[in-house]
């Protein structure tokens, strides 16, 4: 049956059936009752037309809107419709395919789902596989867990997965023993002609996706000879199986790491730049400290993408949120009805780099079991127990760590065992240098959107934002200059056009009058307009709407200096 879900407002969570007509509004008479006093008596009608839902505003003084416009007069219903009456949020649900019956089967049996799941033989084997690489948060996961369950689903020696690259077979996975020798002829066979080879004592199989030519292959011996057919069925599943949960994580992998890029030249940019290219090749712990908004986690992505990890995870966890909510991002979440079960971030950094941000916001004992199972290089497995990971540990905070530690801001624990390199973000204010080059990059990005180029700052407005004394770093200097991209993409951005906290100046200074912010603000537009017109007054006193006399009293009243338009020789 379609229904409404409130997903905001006072009874939000509520969920309300529509069988027919559904009146909104704060009057009792109301089928859906808000206690909100931006909703009218009567504010929508919710109706059956013609086998389709429509919805109607009532002349409510605040209006109805669907998907964000306002509503004129009535619209028809689509399934995923977000309804908004005052402080209220619905989504409309269609009637589903699937719904509950009161029916009972006459010869419904049931049984709990452990005893009808094979234990033993290949259908188990394939099971345990299946679940294993499904549950893997890495390529690195991927292989590793391959070749484990390999091993054991063939009872087998020694397992290896290998992929190829430029050089030949890199081996990729080794399970059971610390290297492998493949035969050049099966390993051959198995990429070249995409078969599965089989002798008495070793299979090999592709490693393959659908669609696609084979990437590596999965290698399993024993000792003795043993294998039959039906062994060599298994290990070309487990192949194709592989194959899939590899180019299914590369896929994922790709579409996160995106480029990234650092924007200055000034001294302490490339110091900055200089520190963290030493830290990306090398293994410690990082912790980057710096006031907010000036860069950290840029920094931290920068360190990761340069490193012999780069193909691994980068996975970040907020430590300024909730407790219960870190808890759950760093040591996972068991499921729950309607709820999934969540990998904790340990286990999906596998391979990669883990990025705990604001370090500074850890509980003690959060910190406890974190610097615990970091000592000992596991992280709590999905399926309950504990998981081998090979992880590196990178950190943002606002101070550097001897100093939180010495305030008590920061365990001793965890200080110690994020100790190794240090890199301190310098803020804005003390990389001026960049900041033109900064706006640039930033203001490019906001025109995008316009597909025109991206504005020029006018000699008044660049001096303006180099006297500014930028409070929330280069993420203000972000906002702002992608803000202005978009809305003067192709034209000059005068002083005028800066907002009104850059216009006034720094803002670490005494704040002024009226009559002096406007005093400034006509200033600058006047030796802007004299810039523009190379000197000429008549043509400033166009381009700012105002007469000769009156220009001229003005550049006499601020006391402006004119450069002498050059003579021709």
């Amino acid at each position: 049956m379609p229904a409404l879900l409130l997903l905001s407002g006072p009874s939000a969570g509520r969920r309300y059936e529509v069988v027919s007509d559904v009146s909104i509004g704060r009057s009792p008479s109301c089928e859906i009752q808000l206690d909100d006093d931006k909703v009218s008596r009567r504010h929508a009608h919710i109706f059956l037309s013609e086998g389709q839902m429509r919805v109607r505003d009532l002349g409510s003084r605040n209006g109805t809107l669907v998907n964000g416009e306002r509503l004129q007069g009535e619209a028809r219903l689509v399934p995923g419709d977000r309804i908004q009456v005052g402080e209220t949020t619905a989504l409309y649900e269609p009637l589903t395919q699937a719904a509950l019956t009161e029916q009972a089967p006459l010869d419904a049996r049931h049984v709990p789902i452990a005893e009808v799941l094979p234990h033993v033989g290949p259908e188990a084997a394939l099971l345990s596989a299946g679940v294993a690489l499904l549950g893997a948060t890495s390529e690195a996961m991927v292989l590793r867990r391959l070749v484990d369950e390999a091993l054991h689903a063939l009872s087998a020696d020694r397992a290896a997965a290998l992929l190829g690259g430029q050089g030949g077979l890199l081996t990729a996975a080794v399970s059971g023993t610390a290297s492998v020798e493949v035969p050049r002829v099966m390993a051959s066979l198995a990429l070249e002609q995409k078969e599965v080879v089989s002798t008495a004592n070793a299979l090999c199989a592709p490693l393959v996706a659908a669609g696609g030519m084979p990437f590596g292959l999965l290698y399993v011996a024993c000792d003795e000879p043993r294998f039959s057919a039906k062994d060599a069925g298994i290990v070309a599943a487990l192949g194709r199986m592989g194959g899939e949960a590899y180019t299914a994580m590369h896929s994922r992998m790709e579409e996160e790491q995106a480029p990234v890029q650092l924007v200055g030249t000034s001294r302490p940019f490339r110091r900055m730049v200089e520190q963290a290219r030493r830290a990306a090749a090398s293994a410690a712990p990082v912790v980057i400290s710096g006031a907010p908004g000036s860069g950290k986690s840029l920094l931290a992505r920068f360190i990761h993408v340069h490193s012999p990890r780069a193909l691994g995870p980068l996975v970040a966890v907020d430590c300024r949120l909730p407790g219960p909510a870190v808890e759950e991002f760093l040591f996972g979440r068991a499921s729950a009805p309607g709820l999934p079960p969540r990998s904790s971030a340990l286990l999906r950094a596998d391979g990669g780099t883990l990025l705990l941000q604001h370090v500074e916001g850890l509980s003690g004992a959060t910190v406890e079991r974190l610097v615990r199972l970091l000592a000992r290089k596991v992280a709590p497995a999905r399926q309950g127990g504990e998981e081998p990971v090979n992880l590196r540990l990178i950190a943002t905070a606002i101070e550097p760590t001897q100093l939180l530690a010495a305030k008590g801001g920061l365990d001793p624990a965890l200080a110690m065992a994020l100790s190794g390199l240090e890199i301190e973000v310098p803020p804005l204010r003390e990389r001026r240098a960049d900041l033109s080059a900064l706006f640039e990059h930033f203001a490019a990005r906001g025109a995008q959107a316009t597909r025109k180029p991206p504005p020029v700052l006018s000699p008044g407005a660049k001096r303006l934002l180099v006297d500014y004394a930028w409070p929330q770093n280069v993420s203000e200097l972000k906002l702002v200059a992608e803000r202005l991209g978009r809305l003067y993409s192709g034209r000059e951005v005068h002083a005028l056009r800066l907002p009104p906290e850059i216009q006034e100046g720094s803002a670490e200074a005494k704040p002024r009058s009226l009559q002096e912010m406007v005093e400034r603000l006509e200033r600058e537009a006047i030796v802007e307009a004299l810039q523009s017109a190379g000197g000429r007054k008549i043509r400033a006193a166009e381009q700012l709407g105002i007469s000769r006399p009156t220009l001229d009293k003005k550049i006499e009243e601020y006391a402006i200096q004119l450069e002498k338009p050059r003579r021709r020789q």
